[in-house]
């Protein structure tokens, strides 16, 4: 990926009401919460995608895909093609965009909110983002793994 060197990965965990996001450092190393949009339509959610994609400096896109548990789609990750689909059209090449099997992104968020004491109406504003954090996170380790394995 010598393209996205020295930019951020931006992390999506989609939802039907809202879509988590997350950032990474300029190396791609670590993830961080960042925000979360409300997700009126795909069209909207797209817009506001493409502009922040732009803002942040992103090379990467890595967005959560719920497999069932049995390893199939589920109704979300229907929903979710289609906002890839939408996404692509929007950004066209230039940003690579993957996508990471975030089965337990959720759960673990919500462990970790727990944990850190944080009040439930305060986690429901942050469980998106913290979400897509996990997601990113996981991916990047994983490809750091894939790297030195190569080496």
């Amino acid at each position: 990926m010598p393209e996205n060197i020295n930019k951020k990965a931006l992390g999506i965990d989609f939802g039907l009401k809202r879509i988590g996001l997350s950032l990474s450092d300029d190396t791609q190393t670590i993830a961080f919460p960042f925000k979360y949009i409300i997700n009126e339509s795909l069209k909207k959610a797209v817009s506001e995608l493409k502009e922040i994609l732009d803002k942040e400096n992103i090379g990467l896109v890595v967005i959560g895909m719920p497999i069932g548990l049995k390893g199939k789609q589920t109704e979300i990750s229907v929903k979710i093609e289609e906002f890839i689909y939408e996404l692509k059209e929007k950004i066209g090449e230039r940003i690579t965009v993957a996508v990471y099997d975030e089965r337990f992104s959720s759960v673990q968020a919500q462990k970790s909110l727990i944990e850190q004491n944080i009040k439930r109406k305060k986690r429901k504003e942050k469980i998106d983002s913290v979400a897509s954090t996990f997601i990113l996170q996981s991916y990047l380790d994983r490809q750091k793994k894939q790297e030195e394995k190569n080496i």
